[in-house]
């Protein structure tokens, strides 16, 4: 069967914001809770960039799955998201590796400021925090800050010309296309929705700052929109579906199982 990647209709974005905040209300809990997990993670390893850039897009690509499984089930929980996600790790973590080489070698030799030495991709104390601010807010402000900023970046690196295409990963994972494959259909399907893609692009520089300065707490909840809505914007382009599933549907899926009746 060969995909083709189709031109989404009139209006895209929208529709797009509000499936992925329909889907990120449906699975808020557990979403939300590894969500802030790995956030809290990116502070406690913010002196070691590669490692905050691995995070940041493993939660961000996690968080694809996880709209994925949420827009299946009627239900989402801990155990079977953690198997889901156990079952893509391999591909999530090569993927996320591959992206932060590619983003640290870019730094390194286009974007450095002179004087500053190479080796600060892997240890700075640039911008590191030893002490908390005694103030509750300026607190939140400067532990989520850099899961912020991380997150504004990872759509760059989701589109390195000739390397990655921001609808690649779901390709990867959710259609089981290959590297070279998914890179092929995702950058065409980019491609043919340019405009979209690029209004989905501002909304990633602009939302972490926004937050970050002005609702830091809510940083994770950035993680799971943006997963969320690379994943219903890959579903309407690649698969022709531009609404969630009905939980009500899905529940009678789930129950007219063999397994649910025996049940």
């Amino acid at each position: 069967m060969t995909l083709e990647p189709r031109q989404a209709a009139p209006g895209a974005l929208r529709r797009w914001i509000l499936a992925a905040l329909q889907l990120l209300w449906r699975g808020a809990g557990v979403w939300l809770a590894l969500s802030l997990l790995m956030c809290l993670w990116i502070f406690v390893g913010h002196r070691l960039p590669l490692l905050s850039a691995m995070l940041a897009l493993s939660a961000l690509l996690g968080s694809m799955l996880i709209a994925a499984q949420v827009d299946r089930s009627p239900r989402i929980r801990l155990a079977d998201t953690l198997t889901m996600l156990r079952v893509h790790a391999s591909v999530t973590l090569r993927f996320s590796a591959l992206i932060t080489i590619a983003g640290a070698i870019i730094w390194v030799v286009l974007l450095a400021k002179p004087g500053v030495a190479w080796w600060n991709i892997f240890y700075t104390s640039r911008n590191a925090l030893d002490i908390l601010s005694p103030d509750g807010f300026v607190a939140l402000r400067q532990i989520f800050v850099y899961s912020a900023f991380a997150l504004g970046l990872c759509y760059f690196g989701l589109n390195i010309p000739g390397l990655t295409s921001i609808f690649q990963f779901p390709c990867m994972t959710l259609l089981g296309l290959p590297y070279r494959d998914a890179l092929r259909l995702g950058a065409a399907g980019q491609i043919r929705n340019l405009n979209s893609v690029l209004a989905i692009g501002a909304l990633f520089v602009v939302l972490p700052v926004l937050f970050g300065l002005l609702l830091p707490v809510l940083v994770p909840v950035l993680y799971c929109f943006f997963g969320a809505l690379t994943y219903v914007a890959f579903r309407e382009i690649f698969l022709g579906v531009s609404e969630n599933r009905p939980r009500e549907s899905a529940e009678a899926r789930v129950a007219a199982t063999p397994l649910s009746s025996r049940a």
